[in-house]
């Protein structure tokens, strides 16, 4: 009696061998080293205070006030600086748990955006191994990594949700791909050159079918409402203002094309590897971006510290898995492994400009600043100098800070001043006014003590 044996073919891998525990540990395991870092960095350094300081502001109005709230560190609603109305769901469990929630939900977020690295890795059929290198490409890039570990921002969540678009555009199922545009919508003005990159994706992949169309009616709806309705300046933040462009020469710029070019030159092992050359079309995206970013007059576009970087990765990453599905990664385990290696390496170049572009010690006299805290009675138009005091979350005693502005401190207005401190973020005329409305006794005094100083505008 013959034994009939069904052989596999190499290149047919079951699902779990993709999304088994090894994922799921990898996912989780990146998330808990974020999380961690973040909670360590807010317990033990002070952040940008126009960063986080300006969305717990933002949620705590909202949930006082609604859709309808005003933030005193820009002029008219806080809907109409960004357009993020997404961040509406994140106000009320904010107000519960904290910032920490903050933290949690951006991590998750991005952490789950390695889920369709994985599978479009499996659509173009390459292997598990092959799949967990491309993922690792996404997690360990250090645009992601810093896009989401320094404070918090909407515009990070459009990374991952770039990637479950590009599937759904894959697939051609209209409504996941509207889904995924509508949350777009929701993440600000500054996810604007994204969804537009998305759009020309959905053509060059599938040419003018229906849910390129869609796309496109979507996509520019939301571009005219940002525009004319809320006023917010996307615009200007794609293309450089007055027409003025600029190529910066610093680390920072460096930084940024090095961790730029690592899709590039894993794709340059492909054809190296397997003796082929496949130009992918698709490399036209994040070339657009890259060129919009490097030339832009905004010091924040060309940081490889910016959240706005993060949403080029997806861009770049696609190519990569485009070029790997036509010609093949058939590696040595060793080659992975050095290829792992080095993208861990990219983390640790980053750590070398750490400190200096994200981390600020907190002042000496942080006690002074938190008892300072107690003295201050207004809720609605409290001012200090960047960085300098440490934010303490959505609570009964939050207090939402406001960037000092001479020429928007309203009466009535109290100010927070360090005197012993001096940032750059801080303009040297902002220090001037303060300094000879202290001299003129303009400002009534309600506390002082170490170089702190509260006052009040009459």
């Amino acid at each position: 009696m013959t034994e009939s044996v069904r052989i596999r073919p190499q290149t047919e891998y079951r699902s779990e061998e993709y999304f088994g525990v090894g994922m799921w540990s990898r996912v989780f395991a990146y998330m808990a080293l974020v999380v961690s870092t973040q909670i360590l960095r807010w317990s033990l350094y002070v952040a940008h205070g126009f960063d986080l300081g300006f969305y717990q502001q933002a949620l705590a109005a909202w949930v006082d006030n609604g859709l309808g709230a005003h933030s005193t560190y820009f002029s008219g609603g806080i809907l109409h600086h960004n357009g993020a109305w997404l961040m509406t769901l994140l106000a009320y469990p904010t107000a519960v748990f904290g910032t920490g929630f903050l933290f949690v939900a951006e991590s998750l977020a991005v952490a789950l955006g390695y889920l369709p690295v994985i599978k479009l890795a499996k659509m173009v059929k390459l292997s598990p191994p092959q799949a967990q290198l491309l993922g690792l490409l996404y997690l360990l890039n250090p645009l992601v990594i810093a896009g989401n570990l320094y404070d918090f921002h909407m515009s990070v969540f459009a990374a991952p949700l770039i990637l479950w678009a590009i599937i759904s555009i894959w697939e051609s199922k209209m409504l996941p791909f509207v889904v995924a545009l509508a949350l777009f919508t929701g993440l600000g003005n500054q996810a604007a050159l994204g969804a537009i990159l998305l759009v020309i994706l959905a053509a060059m992949m599938k040419g003018i079918k229906p849910v390129t169309i869609v796309g496109v009616v979507v996509v520019g709806l939301w571009l005219l409402l940002l525009q004319h309705e809320l006023k917010t300046p996307m615009m200007s933040w794609i293309f450089p203002p007055d027409g003025k462009l600029s190529v910066q020469a610093s680390l920072r710029i460096f930084l940024y094309v090095a961790w730029s070019l690592a899709p590039f030159f894993l794709t340059f092992l492909i054809f190296l590897k397997t003796r082929r050359l496949y130009l992918s079309p698709y490399w036209i995206l994040p070339l657009i971006g890259l060129m919009i970013h490097v030339l832009s007059v905004s010091k924040a576009q060309t940081s490889p510290f910016d959240q706005n970087s993060m949403l080029l990765v997806p861009f770049l990453i696609w190519p990569v898995i485009d070029t790997a599905g036509h010609l093949g990664m058939s590696w040595s385990p060793g080659d992975h492994m050095a290829i792992k290696v080095a993208l861990i390496g990219m983390m640790g170049i980053m750590a070398l400009d750490f400190y200096h572009s994200a981390w600020r010690v907190r002042p000496q006299n942080t006690q002074i600043l938190t008892e300072a805290l107690t003295h201050v009675s207004s809720r609605d138009w409290v001012y200090a100098q960047n960085n300098v005091l440490p934010h303490i979350g959505i609570t009964d005693r939050e207090i939402p800070l406001s960037r000092l502005n001479p020429k928007k401190i309203p009466p009535r207005a109290e100010i927070i001043w360090d005197t012993e401190f001096s940032g750059k973020t801080t303009p040297a005329s902002v220090y001037a006014y303060l300094k000879n409305q202290m001299d003129s006794h303009h400002f009534k005094v309600i506390f002082q003590k170490s170089g702190i100083v509260v006052l009040q505008r009459p």
